[in-house]
């Protein structure tokens, strides 16, 4: 089969490699869709620091291909979602609600990785994170389970109540997908990012409050949302350590500063201490999903509630990679999901398109 392999700094070749051979308990998933997140991008430009070679891709959708003869829960052609670590569900970590700290969940992984046409999967990835994709809902959009599944346990960590208000830095696809959640639960969203098309497309997803990241207007916006008293949480999903201080002057007293993304490896946060300890601030992460907020994820985007559109509109091949890659980091689109199994170049589709290269 084939499937891409990170091989060194800015070097990811397409290969052929053999498709993983399963146990008695385990399926062969194909992969018909895997989304590009932002930690693929961090691993193809990491510097040397991965060993090679490392596959890559996690957000993935497909079907089950083989089973093992002792294997549980599913038929062959099963359409289905595979989330990539599995926690213990019983160390120190899991009884704490913190499953994506379990030492467990950090050592499992799909074999090798959903940017190849095949994967394998294991007993405990079938039985916890492994969910059948309902009939309406195409393999584009069932990819972008795990990532909005990321966002919904960060949103349930912020603990934010109907009326209260988030700004968020930074509206890529994670950045988005966040400002859609808290808009659901009734959070009133700010959304900022110097990119003018990022700001347009998130008002087009109903982030109606959403501005340039150097707008004045944005702060007066959130005072006038806030009676004055400023956000409810700061959601940084893109941005520097030193706008994260700059911008603790729009954060009410109490509240809540969200770190929401991985920061350049040689920067560093200054945060005054005094002003953490008077003004009772909180400073959180949110790292990866819980098992729970995988089903809830795939019930929000099969019932329509949180939109994928914005975000599948950009669909390539893996022989494609590089030039997904390329539009990504320039900012030219929002989202870019591989079609492991289609071996002609797609590019750009539309929705609709992607929609139905996803059903085949």
């Amino acid at each position: 089969m084939k499937a891409l392999l990170y091989e060194g700094p800015e070097r990811v070749a397409l290969r052929e490699v053999p498709v993983p051979p399963i146990g008695e308990t385990e399926a062969l998933v194909q992969v018909d869709a895997c989304g590009v997140c932002g930690t693929d991008l961090v691993k193809v430009f990491n510097n040397g620091h991965l060993k090679p070679p490392v596959p890559l891709g996690h957000e993935v959708a497909g079907r089950i291909h083989k089973l093992g003869k002792r294997a549980k829960g599913f038929k062959v052609g099963d359409r289905v979602i595979v989330a990539h670590h599995v926690p213990c569900r019983d160390c120190h970590y899991c009884r704490r609600g913190h499953p994506s700290m379990c030492r467990e969940f950090k050592r499992t992984n799909l074999d090798p990785g959903g940017f190849s046409q095949f994967i394998r999967v294991s007993e405990r990835h079938l039985k916890h994170t492994t969910l059948r994709i309902p009939p309406k809902l195409d393999f584009v959009a069932a990819s972008q389970v795990e990532p909005l599944a990321c966002c919904l346990r960060n949103a349930r960590r912020l603990g934010l109540e109907k009326g209260d208000v988030a700004a968020i830095f930074g509206l890529g696809s994670i950045g988005l997908m966040t400002a859609q959640l808290l808009g659901h639960f009734g959070v009133s969203v700010v959304g900022l990012d110097l990119d003018p098309q990022r700001v347009e497309v998130a008002r087009k997803a109903g982030v109606r409050n959403s501005f340039n990241g150097k707008d004045p207007g944005a702060e007066k916006v959130v005072r006038a949302l806030s009676e004055g008293r400023g956000a409810d949480a700061l959601v940084f999903t893109a941005g520097t350590p030193q706008l994260v201080s700059q911008r603790l002057a729009w954060l009410r007293d109490g509240g809540t500063v969200n770190v929401f993304a991985s920061f350049h490896p040689e920067s560093s946060l200054s945060l005054d201490l005094n002003e953490v300890y008077h003004r009772e601030l909180r400073v959180i992460s949110s790292y990866s999903p819980a098992l729970e907020d995988l089903r809830e994820s795939l019930k929000l985007i099969a019932s329509g509630k949180i939109s994928m559109e914005p975000h599948i509109g950009h669909v390539f091949t893996m022989l494609d990679f590089g030039e997904a890659v390329r539009r990504v980091r320039s900012r030219e689109i929002l989202k870019a999901i591989l079609l492991p199994q289609e071996a002609r170049s797609c590019l750009s589709l539309a929705p609709s398109a992607a929609a139905a290269a996803g059903r085949r």
